[in-house]
């Protein structure tokens, strides 16, 4: 493609720029000779066949970095403002990077949205629950459907990991690219507040667009100043949509409902909500919890009110919503109960509430709770199993979102019975003090609580304290095999050392354990 044909097919406004000269639009024909293979802001992925993007971002600004990109190659690039390029670089001036680059991924891919059912997710919790759920009941029955989401990107039995949960958009349309040229049929994605602001989705009319819930969160100077600024970001998907799956009983659900500009159903636990469950009991086979609910569809409409009975293997409440939200979806799609209940019935979520089986005498849980809400309701839901203790490990972010330092105590010691206190993620602060000032919070009538600031030695300490009867929940890392230091993405995998270590305790306990971690067994 050639960057005459990308501008046109995308509709951007530009003003094309050699230095500090002016030209005019025509003049970016005399570039056809230089055609396009890809499009990139990254200068270490830059050559001369190739669009730079400079992009403005929270730590770094890609318009310093346009001359390694001229070294590596580059000689058309799309910026906000002209360069300090040779007169052999050609830039592109736009009003606004970020809002550019989807239109011109969308068309220097072939506009493969068009090729695909597109759903998306929105939410402050479930949305990547919802997601694969979703992605689940559609592979199950025939319909090929990717992932994109906090896991990762997921389609064809593979899985590539994401740096956001909502990938920068030129990965969102490479992706839609490669999944319609692999026989995909439908994406399930989901839309993150910052996302949907930063003009990742821009573009992108989604097919069906859900609503899960919604709660303060990314409230920090480098995502959302406040929680009317977090709020309208979410709402924007519902302008942007075909058809909407609305919560019906979250208390934001009237405003969110006011803002939808499309057909709608909704979900939940009010009597007018289209999807209904009620009746929801635990059930525990083994180690192995989970629930099940009486669904009522169109209840408050009796000519077509139909009930059926859904059971999964994840437990919660908050999962009943979730799997309402997924059969609202299913259904606006034209699938029948025989093809939806089934597969939730076997399907499972990496790293949200995802059982491993690696002890006989307790229960051993993944989960990404890492906010106060979604501790509360995870603390609240093994509960209702009487386990005999609920040990529980987790930490808190580095360089945002601090206000959940104090909210995870709270909660943890509140609910727990023993918490391990440890690293998550603490980027560029300084671990101790995130640990330590998390344990601040902790008051007499708490919990017993231990600080480990070395999240490895804490996953083993959890281990070696486990009890028959016990459900131990590592909380925070899901199914995230890395911890940010200092800006690194450093290979962690709490999976693999729960399931190393376990393997361990199962050959024998006690001196082997100690000799094998360096962690003494406790009583």
């Amino acid at each position: 493609m050639t960057i005459t044909h990308l501008l046109r097919e995308s509709g951007i406004q530009y003003t094309p720029h050699k230095g500090d000269t002016v030209l005019s639009p025509d003049a970016v024909t005399a570039w056809d000779n230089f055609p396009l293979s890809d499009i990139t802001y990254d200068s270490r992925r830059a050559s001369e066949d190739k669009l730079f993007v400079c992009l403005p971002g929270v730590r770094a600004d890609g318009h310093d970095y346009a001359p390694a990109a001229y070294d590596a190659g580059c000689r058309i690039f799309l910026a906000q403002r002209c360069l300090a390029l040779p007169e052999d670089a050609l830039v592109i001036v736009v009003t606004d990077t970020r809002a550019a680059l989807p239109h011109l991924s969308d068309a220097f891919f072939g506009h493969p949205q068009r090729e695909l059912t597109v759903i998306g997710i929105t939410g402050t919790k479930g949305k990547t629950t919802v997601a694969h759920l979703t992605a689940a009941v559609l592979n199950a029955s025939g319909i090929p459907c990717g992932t994109i989401g906090t896991v990762g990107i997921t389609y064809g039995g593979k899985c590539y990991p994401t740096v956001n949960s909502t990938p920068e958009s030129d990965v969102l349309h490479r992706t839609f690219r490669q999944m319609a040229d692999s026989g995909i049929k439908a994406v399930v994605m989901e839309v993150s507040s910052l996302a949907l602001v930063r003009h990742r989705t821009d573009g992108i009319r989604f097919d069906i667009a859900a609503f899960t819930n919604l709660t303060e969160d990314h409230i920090s100077p480098v995502e959302h100043p406040d929680f009317e600024d977090y709020k309208n970001a979410k709402k924007r998907l519902f302008s942007i949509c075909d058809f909407a799956v609305m919560r019906a009983d979250d208390p934001h659900s009237a405003e969110f409902l006011a803002s939808c500009e499309c057909p709608f159903a909704t979900f939940g636990f009010s009597p007018d909500a289209d999807f209904r469950a009620s009746d929801i009991a635990p059930w525990q086979h083994d180690n192995a919890l989970g629930i099940s609910f009486a669904l009522h569809e169109n209840a408050h409409k009796e000519s077509v009110s139909h009930k059926e009975t859904v059971s999964l293997r994840i437990p919660g409440t908050f999962n009943a919503q979730n799997a309402l939200c997924v059969i609202g979806i299913t259904r606006h799609l034209g699938f029948a109960y025989t093809d939806i209940l089934p597969a939730l019935a076997r399907a499972s979520v990496p790293g949200r509430f995802e059982i491993l089986d690696v002890l006989d005498d307790c229960t051993v849980v993944l989960d990404y709770a890492h906010n106060g809400m979604s501790m509360k309701s995870l603390l609240e839901t093994v509960r209702a199993y009487h386990p005999k203790r609920i040990v529980v490990l987790y930490g808190s972010i580095g360089g945002r979102a601090q206000h959940r330092r104090q909210e995870l105590a709270e909660t943890t010691g509140d609910l727990a019975d023993y918490a391990v206190i440890t690293s998550d993620n603490p980027d560029f602060e300084d671990p101790e003090s995130i640990v330590n000032e998390i344990a601040s919070y902790y008051t007499d009538d708490m919990c017993p609580h231990k600080v480990i600031c070395d999240r490895r030695e804490a996953v083993l300490f959890v281990l070696s304290i486990a009890r028959p009867g016990d459900v131990l929940l590592f909380c925070g890392k899901g199914h995230e095999t890395y911890q940010i230091v200092r800006g690194i993405h450093v290979p962690f995998s709490e999976k693999a050392i729960i399931e190393e270590m376990c393997a361990v305790m199962r050959r024998g306990v006690g001196a082997e354990i100690a000799e094998h971690t360096g962690v003494t067994v406790q009583e």
